[in-house]
């Protein structure tokens, strides 16, 4: 009995090592902006699957807002908001990948989520990945672009024009890689791009001031954190979600923000 015991004292120890269920749950009065990237099916067993979550993960996870009756918004209808509802959550994707329109626009449409997608405008495939992946991927036409835009749920920000460090360039180079980005944006939807999404979560007050300048009115980061009335819109945090990780260490990211030490 004793040994029986120790086992599950052990096995509760291990369990809440890796899924850290006794953090407080956060205030669903705090908004959840939720980072993915590419929704698809793995590819072999390389490292850069952590970015792919699967179409039934996605799905999954959407159903879960759903049913729990959240409210969803795109990253620039939250900022601008007087106050913000409980249990409000943003979908933002990065680098703007086919998939995106092929496996998650369906399942935003089935449930009327709203998304926000970070460009890299003018690209064909994510070639700043060539070192972390075998497989390179195709990012969004313009005609994919101009289909969910008219849906009325997605939001199209910018991620540079090359997907650059900016914390690796001059200033010239700087302002080229925000503001060229957002015009060529701005001329493929029609509407002013106001969503700007630092790469590689590189920023500095000098980054700041350069997005300000080029008259972005939000920009978001990948530190882990929730956004609230008040908080800086050109520092927003968000929940990484990964495409390696269990429902479980989603629904500890979504209600504790962490889900493991």
């Amino acid at each position: 009995m004793n040994i029986l015991i120790l086992i599950i004292c052990i096995l509760v120890v291990v369990f809440s090592l890796r899924y850290n269920w006794w953090r407080i749950p956060q205030s669903y009065k705090k908004a959840r902006v939720l980072m993915y990237h590419s929704i698809c099916e793995h590819i072999g067993k390389e490292k850069h699957n952590k970015w792919r979550v699967k179409p039934k993960d996605f799905n999954k996870q959407m159903k879960w807002f759903y049913d729990n009756k959240w409210n969803s918004f795109t990253i620039s209808e939250l900022v601008k908001l007087d106050k913000i509802p409980k249990k409000s959550f943003v979908v933002t994707f990065d680098d703007g990948y086919e998939d995106n329109f092929i496996n998650a626009f369906p399942i935003l449409k089935n449930y009327n989520f709203k998304a926000t997608i970070y460009l890299v405008p003018n690209q064909k495939t994510n070639h700043w990945e060539e070192k972390n992946t075998s497989v390179l991927s195709k990012l969004l036409t313009v005609e994919q672009i101009l289909e969910m835009q008219n849906s009325g749920l997605m939001e199209f920000g910018s991620h540079t024009l090359s997907h650059v460090n900016l914390s690796t360039i001059n200033d010239e180079q700087l302002f080229i890689e925000l503001k060229e980005s957002k015009e060529e944006i701005e001329n493929i939807t029609k509407k002013v791009c106001e969503a700007f999404a630092y790469p590689y979560g590189k920023f500095d007050d000098k980054i700041i001031q350069a997005v300000k300048k080029a008259q972005y009115e939000n920009a978001t980061v990948v530190k882990r954190g929730l956004y609230q009335q008040n908080d800086d819109p050109f520092i927003i945090k968000r929940i990484g979600i990964l495409g390696t990780e269990s429902f479980v260490d989603f629904l500890l990211k979504v209600s504790r923000i962490r889900n493991k030490l």
